[in-house]
């Protein structure tokens, strides 16, 4: 018989498609969620409890529709992940752990879906966004690094090494 870890009571529900696991200390394995068209952001860190409360779980508030959440190492100096959030025409990108912001970024054809990885062309990790009928690529201070036109909006991102030369195509 299995018997769980730990149990996690979430009164806040999850929205579809907008759920993300980041290692913002780098080690360490949070479950991020957005809760409400609000733009709540809730972290559930198992490993740290606030100083204050006591608690696992962590808000944020956005203020914004979000339409889009992905995590990961943008900064090629650093080991921890970079939350990144996605509103209908803005980008956010947060360092957890820190307790501060990273970069903020107008991004004018939408962020629909949002993934982090290496383009060919470019060597460090980029925070990659498909908009409407564009994709943008972003660094780790906030800089266009890449952009393309697509034929459509862009839904879903994805990175898999189709050519099965160990580098990883979008």
């Amino acid at each position: 018989m299995l018997i769980p870890a730990f149990k996690l009571e979430m009164k806040n529900p999850i929205l579809p498609g907008l759920a993300v696991i980041g290692k913002y200390d780098g080690t360490s394995p949070c479950l991020t969620w957005v809760s409400s068209t609000a733009g709540r952001v809730f972290i559930h860190n198992p490993h740290e409890r606030d100083q204050f409360s006591g608690a696992e779980l962590k808000q944020l508030n956005m203020n914004r529709k979000i339409t889009a959440i992905a995590t990961g190492r943008i900064n090629p100096k650093s080991t921890k992940d970079t939350l990144l959030v996605g509103a209908q025409t803005t980008l956010f990108a947060y360092d957890h752990h820190s307790n501060a912001d990273v970069f903020y970024k107008d991004v004018p054809d939408g962020v629909n879906a949002m993934k982090v990885g290496t383009i060919n062309a470019y060597e460090h990790p980029l925070a990659i966004v498909g908009g409407n009928c564009s994709i943008q690529g972003f660094d780790h201070e906030g800089n266009e690094q890449f952009w393309t036109v697509t034929g459509d909006n862009v839904a879903c991102l994805e990175f898999v090494d189709v050519d099965q030369d160990g580098r990883m195509e979008m």
